[in-house]
C-alpha cells in the first residue's frame, strides 16, 4: 500500500504542471478549511461569494402587487421606532432578510453594502433580521457595516415569507415586486443597477 501511494505521488509530481500542482494544493487546503469548525464560518462566505451570480428581474407575468396588509406591515429601526412599509414606497425598496449566523447572508453583505453606498438616498434599503439589536450592532461594528440600515421584524407578511435566508425582494414605488431572490446573490452587478436605474427613471 505504501509503495502504491509513493508511486502515485511520484507520478503526480512528474506528470502535472507546476500551476496545476499549486491549484490542486489550494483547492485541498480550501476544502480542509471548510471542514474545520474554527475556520468554516469565515471561509464559507468567501466560497459562496465567488460562486454567486447576479439575480434577474422577474418577468412581467411573475411580478405582483403587494397587498394593503403588506403595505401596513411595520418594522423596527435601530432607535426602536416603528416604521410602516408603505411610508417607504416613495422610492424603490430593497428588502433583504438575513441573520448574523447565516454564511450566505454574510457572503452577500459586501455587495449589498456597495450597492447601498451607490444608491442611498434614492432607494430605501431594509436589511431585516429577527435577532436582537445588541447582536446586530456587535456584528455591524466587527465587520464595518455600521452605516447600513438594519431593521428588526416580529412577523413577516405572507408575500415576503420564505423558509430560507437570505431572501431578497426589490419593490417598485408603485408597490410591485419586480425581483425576488432566495439565496446569496451578487447584488453589486450591472443587472441590478440597470433595474434600479429603470425604477428611478419611472419616478421622474
Amino acid at each position: 500500500m505504501r509503495y502504491k501511494i509513493k508511486l502515485w505521488i511520484n507520478n503526480y509530481f512528474h506528470t502535472k504542471k507546476p500551476f496545476t500542482i499549486v491549484t490542486d494544493f489550494l483547492f485541498i487546503l480550501f476544502v480542509l478549511l471548510l471542514l474545520i469548525p474554527g475556520t468554516r464560518r469565515e471561509i464559507a462566505p468567501v466560497f459562496i461569494r465567488i460562486t454567486s451570480f447576479a439575480p434577474s428581474q422577474l418577468s412581467q407575468n411573475e411580478q405582483f402587487e403587494i397587498s394593503q396588509q403588506t403595505k401596513a406591515w411595520k418594522v423596527i429601526d435601530r432607535k426602536g421606532q416603528s416604521l410602516a412599509f408603505d411610508k417607504m414606497l416613495d422610492k424603490p425598496v430593497f428588502v433583504n432578510f438575513w441573520a448574523t449566523w447565516c454564511p450566505p447572508c454574510r457572503a452577500e453583505l459586501p455587495g449589498i453594502s456597495a450597492l447601498y453606498d451607490e444608491y442611498k438616498g434614492r432607494v430605501h434599503f431594509l436589511l431585516l433580521s429577527n435577532e436582537s439589536f445588541d447582536k446586530i450592532n456587535i456584528f455591524a461594528h466587527d465587520h464595518q457595516y455600521e452605516n447600513l440600515p438594519f431593521y428588526r421584524y416580529n412577523a413577516v407578511p405572507k408575500e415576503f415569507s420564505s423558509r430560507s435566508i437570505p431572501t431578497t425582494f426589490i419593490v417598485s414605488q408603485k408597490g410591485k415586486v419586480v425581483l425576488s431572490k432566495k439565496g446569496a446573490a451578487r447584488w453589486k452587478s450591472d443587472k441590478v443597477r440597470k433595474l434600479l436605474d429603470y425604477l428611478l427613471s419611472e419616478q421622474n
